[in-house]
């Protein structure tokens, strides 16, 4: 008796839910697209879903390669030591400046390319957890206290009304 695990799809094709589809189906899908054959075709001959025909045959366009992609692993950290002293100087140089607009000053500056540089999230836990407030608590300047901020770069942030503007529409 034969042991298979796996599940049916609705084209009765066998899959392992989270898994790779084998190599020789990946070849036989580029194969058969190179002879002219539409995904939605290729899709019911194999039985593999619509998705992942397109899927394949999207990265193979894109990269040339049948592989699949790395299963589980971790990111590359792209917070290194010198991006996180780059944070802090642009933060220090102007306390109001944005998470996005210290992203953009990243690429701009050479200091990370499109590749490595950190998310808006990222940046935002770096300035909360490993920079902190560097002022010392109490109100804020004159300058601080207004709606917008202005970047280094001379460009302005959002209008964020505050919540007592809100009240008095309500």
């Amino acid at each position: 008796m034969e042991h298979t695990y796996g599940e049916v799809n609705q084209l009765g094709g066998v899959f392992v839910n989270g898994r790779p589809l084998p190599n020789a189906i990946r070849l036989r899908i580029v194969e058969l697209a190179q002879l002219g054959i539409r995904p939605c075709d290729i899709s019911r001959q194999l039985r593999v879903s619509h998705g992942c025909v397109s899927k394949i045959l999207a990265r193979y366009h894109e990269t040339g390669s049948i592989l699949p992609g790395a299963i589980g692993g971790s990111k590359p950290r792209v917070t290194t030591p010198a991006v996180v002293k780059h944070i802090r100087d642009y933060k220090q140089g102007d306390p109001g400046i944005f998470a996005w607009e210290i992203r953009d000053r990243l690429l701009a500056d050479g200091v990370c390319d499109k590749y490595n540089v950190p998310s808006v999230s990222s940046i935002s836990r770096i300035l909360r957890n490993k920079i902190g407030p560097l002022a010392p608590a109490g109100p804020p300047p004159a300058a601080l206290a207004s709606p917008r901020s202005t970047s280094p770069s001379g460009r302005r942030g959002q209008m964020r009304p505050r919540l007592s503007h809100i009240l008095n529409f309500l």
